[in-house]
């Protein structure tokens, strides 16, 4: 005969102990009608442990279930999580710190032919982003070994956590998280990633530039009357930043673009003097596909003492993998006097060729 369904008798403890494991088969002897027939008992298929209290990682270090750079990692708007290991083995091998999960003193026993015990451990510190907080429905996932499958409403596995069960031999074993209607998977066996929002991945989140400085004259006559004031000092740093996603927007850029925004400040008027300029034109911008097009402008004004300083905004669409760009900065002229109705023509004016690197 060969029953099967045998599982551990107790459920384990979380605390690590030194412990043996039974993982070969167990003989039995069981009398009846003069005969002593033989069985062969086995860990049902479909048994399962999970913890997300364990504080190591159960797979060795350099152990090639363990996966390599950022192969496990999966970032979202609202999520970030890394993939620690995976592991399928007949019997408990040697090295891996599975007390923690088991507990001690488990006979916990082969599975039966065609099967396999198979985990899944994240990892306990997936990395530094700072996503947003989700709102209720925008986010789920769902791991799945065979067919045995953990679903998560507004959360991802967490950090730590080991999912053990035994799965038929190589089972597939995915992971799928929705994030505010995008999703991203990933095959655990052949250790492959699709619909991944691909600046997330790449370079740093926002950058700040040097500053351009410098100075100006202006001088003009009307009539009999002569007009004009020295040495205008500005000194302008612009602050650039790649985004996907906006909280109230959503997403804002393709899944292989992404949303450029290039912020600056200007003294835009001061002592009765005004100095508009027009952003699209006295700053230009270029990527790894030339010079770049806004895709909107605007700005906002800070009333100062006898002053005006006016932050302007750019955005523009980018590749997800555009991590250098060149900023041009020409202010130009005319400076107007509003109260005596003169428009100053300009000396000095210069270009500020600046470099910003998400690298």
């Amino acid at each position: 005969m060969s029953p099967k369904g045998i599982a551990p008798a107790h459920r384990p403890a979380f605390r690590r102990s030194a412990f043996a494991l039974l993982a070969t088969a167990a003989v039995l002897s069981v009398a009846a009608c003069g005969e002593t027939p033989t069985g062969t008992l086995h860990t049902r298929a479909g048994y399962t442990l999970t913890s997300d209290e364990i504080p190591v990682s159960v797979c060795p270090a350099e152990d090639a279930a363990r996966f390599a750079g950022d192969e496990g990692l999966l970032l979202g708007a609202h999520f970030e999580l890394r993939v620690e290991c995976v592991a399928s083995f007949d019997a408990l091998p040697e090295g891996f710190q599975l007390d923690y999960l088991l507990g001690e003193h488990v006979n916990l026993y082969s599975p039966e032919p065609g099967y396999e015990f198979t985990l899944v451990q994240f990892a306990h510190e997936p990395g530094d982003a700072e996503p947003f907080n989700a709102e209720a429905g925008e986010l789920a996932a769902t791991l799945k070994i065979g067919d045995r499958a953990w679903d998560f409403d507004g959360e991802v596995p967490a950090p730590g956590a080991v999912y053990f069960t035994v799965a038929k031999k190589d089972a597939p074993i995915t992971l799928e998280v929705v994030d505010a209607e995008r999703t991203q998977t990933m095959d655990l066996r052949e250790r492959t990633r699709e619909g991944l929002i691909q600046a997330l991945y790449t370079g740093k989140a926002s950058v700040e530039t040097e500053a351009a400085k410098g100075s100006v004259d202006g001088r003009t006559t009307q009539g009999s009357y002569e007009y004009w004031f020295d040495d205008w000092e500005y000194e302008t740093v612009f602050y650039l930043s790649r985004d996907v996603f906006q909280p109230g927007t959503g997403w804002v850029a393709e899944p292989d673009r992404a949303l450029l925004t290039v912020e600056f400040g200007w003294l835009h008027s001061a002592s009765g003097l005004e100095w508009p300029i027009d952003p699209k034109k006295v700053l230009k911008v270029s990527g790894p596909e030339g010079e770049l097009a806004p895709v909107s402008s605007n700005h906002s004004d800070e009333d100062l003492t006898d002053a005006v300083w006016r932050t302007y905004t750019l955005t523009y669409d980018v590749p997800a993998d555009a991590l250098a760009f060149t900023l041009n900065f020409h202010p130009v002229g005319p400076v107007k006097w509003p109260e005596e109705d003169v428009s100053l023509p300009l000396s000095g004016e210069k270009n500020h060729e600046i470099a910003a690197s998400f690298e």
